[in-house]
């Protein structure tokens, strides 16, 4: 006799599915920020059967869905959303493989634990994205980047789940990447493969650890409900313009700039939605008006 999950609550549309599905999920637990209302629907598929079952029926009854990784750059209004929200966070969708110098892993898994194992095995190519947070899929999805490294340069290949809940395998000539984005947008990524240059594990490892201390030093500590505001623009950071537009200090009710790392915001508790999305509205009009400069968003608002 198989283990069957739990029933899910009564009146869903996916009553029928074998998948667990929660109702009203509270997702401020689910991001970075802390804040947020609730989803309408919530799913942390076991296999990548049970995902297909739940992102057809999404696209049989019109259900807007989304996928949240590690939610360091999401913003969920405080009114909550309309939608099925997927989490990718059970063993199948969070391996990582290595053969040779190739590694498969997951979407699920966190972009940091696919460093580590690559440098572990003595693979070169993603140590300077150690400081990343989130997990694998979306960083794919927005193309991670640090230090003149992004993530699309070592792809090999992607599978991706498509709206009708059917897979398929996409090569490197065939995805689109650029500065903070890549053409996975409209398409559920389930695992990638990277290609990978053999190095020194030693040698390696000094240098991740030093990108990792670096990466720590240039965010916020003792803390987690922040995100940050802006992409870097070509030639500069967002931090260093948001400072020359003399934003350090500014808040908008429970929403506020940290003061030693200037591209990034910070909730109190209760903070609501709409106080960061007005924050960094304000601090992006500032910029704008005083230096010249159009900062782009990092944080997404659902």
């Amino acid at each position: 006799m198989t283990d069957q999950p739990p029933p899910s609550p009564a009146g869903s549309p996916f009553d029928d599915l074998a998948v667990t599905v929660q109702l009203a999920e509270p997702l401020a637990k689910h991001t970075w920020l802390g804040v947020g209302g609730v989803t309408q629907y919530f799913c942390e598929p076991v296999s990548v059967d049970s995902l297909s079952a739940v992102v057809s029926r999404c696209n049989e009854t019109g259900i807007k869905l989304r996928v949240i990784g590690g939610g360091s750059n999401v913003l969920v209004p405080s009114d909550g959303i309309e939608a099925m929200v997927i989490r990718l966070s059970a063993p199948p969708f969070c391996g990582v493989e290595v053969d040779g110098q190739s590694v498969r892993v997951g979407a699920g898994a966190k972009l940091v634990h696919l460093v580590s194992a690559a440098v572990q095995e003595g693979l070169s190519g993603l140590e300077d994205l150690v400081g990343i947070p989130g997990t694998v899929g979306g960083g794919l999805v927005g193309n991670a980047a640090a230090h003149g490294c992004n993530l699309g340069q070592r792809v090999h290949s992607v599978t991706v789940m498509l709206p009708d809940g059917t897979t398929e395998d996409r090569l490197r000539d065939d995805i689109a990447f650029a500065s903070s984005w890549s053409s996975l947008d409209g398409v559920i990524v389930l695992s990638a493969r990277f290609d990978l240059d053999e190095d020194d594990p030693e040698r390696l490892t000094k240098r991740m650890q030093k990108q990792w201390i670096v990466e720590r030093s240039e965010q916020p500590s003792g803390t987690r409900s922040v995100a940050m505001m802006f992409k870097d623009p070509v030639g500069t950071t967002a931090e260093s313009l948001i400072a020359q537009a003399g934003c350090r200090d500014l808040c908008i009710g429970s929403a506020s700039i940290y003061p030693s790392c200037a591209n990034y915001v910070v909730t109190a508790v209760g903070c609501p939605s709409s106080d960061v999305q007005q924050l960094v509205e304000k601090v992006r009009g500032i910029v704008r008006e005083k230096l010249g400069v159009e900062l782009a968003p990092r944080i997404r608002v659902w």
